[in-house]
């Protein structure tokens, strides 16, 4: 039974591989992406604080920007990592550009596909100026329930002297572990050096049959959910991750997921922690990084 069931959760197939990383304002077109202009000079840190919030469209800006102003921990973030966000042209600027605004940090808002009339996608707001914006188009899995493009996002964050790279990211929900890795390997394994990397993974314990229904925990067939076999797949890139698969980063009345996460590599983490704020089906999930 438990083959018939691996066999069945792997009935997917990736039919495109992707894009390399592309120069941000190389990219024309739809997916065209925003960037913002340099922030106020700060005064430099001992310690950095990054969060990754899936807003889940983000269609009140304002709510959004006074659930993370209302909170001690992400009032003070540095960077936000911000999966689910969306433009249109009928409104008064990107999302991201306006939420970012409001928290008077810049950004970078990088489309993923096209949406209705508008684009979404997923973008980093920051304290601190942004250079080389990169994108990457991720494989493109192909399923019979809301199949979706999907793209990372890396960024060199400029903190005095310092330069950090950090790669945002957005992986599909109805696919079992071994596509999700596929998915996301190609924007972990060119990342070289110190990094920070976060974003909504959709790590979940789920079994699923044609990336559709999904049948049974994955603990059941396999020993372990998709979150642990995210942690130890990114310990093998020297990542540590910021909270445990015991602490839930979603909004569900029965069963405690954590499908978001950060990791660091060669940064020490000095807190971290999941925050529990209103305005989305997500948590924030942050950590407290020393420089």
């Amino acid at each position: 039974m438990k083959a018939l069931l691996l066999v069945l959760a792997a009935c997917t197939s990736v039919v495109d591989q992707g894009g390399p990383w592309e120069p941000a304002d190389q990219i024309t077109g739809e997916l065209l992406a925003d960037l913002g202009p340099a922030p106020p000079a700060l005064a430099v840190p001992s310690t950095l604080r990054v969060a990754t919030w899936n807003v889940h469209f983000g269609d009140d800006v304002a709510d959004l920007a006074a659930n993370l102003q209302a909170s001690p921990i992400l009032a003070t973030a540095d960077v936000i990592l911000v999966q689910e966000i969306e433009a249109y042209p009928e409104e008064d600027g990107p999302r991201a550009r306006r939420l970012a605004e409001a928290l008077g940090m810049t950004w970078f808002y990088a489309p993923a596909r096209v949406e209705h009339d508008g684009t979404h996608g997923i973008a980093v707001l920051s304290r601190w100026p942004l250079e080389s914006p990169m994108i990457r188009r991720l494989p493109y899995i192909e399923q019979p329930l809301r199949a979706r493009e999907r793209n990372a996002q890396s960024v060199e964050l400029v903190v005095g002297d310092a330069r950090i790279q950090i790669i945002n990211i957005h992986l599909d929900l109805r696919i079992g572990v071994v596509d999700r890795i596929r998915q996301l390997s190609p924007a972990v394994v060119n990342v070289d050096g110190p990094a920070l990397f976060g974003g909504d993974f959709n790590s979940n314990p789920y079994v699923w049959v044609e990336a559709a229904i999904p049948l049974a925990g994955t603990e059941a067939v396999v020993g372990a959910d998709q979150a642990t076999i995210l942690d130890d797949y990114f310990a093998q890139q020297d990542f540590t991750g910021a909270v445990p698969t015991s602490m839930a980063t979603m909004r569900l009345p029965v069963l405690d997921i954590r499908i978001d996460n950060l990791y660091a590599r060669d940064y020490e983490i000095t807190a971290s922690g999941v925050d529990r704020i209103d305005g989305s089906d997500h948590w924030a999930v942050w950590f407290d990084v020393a420089l």
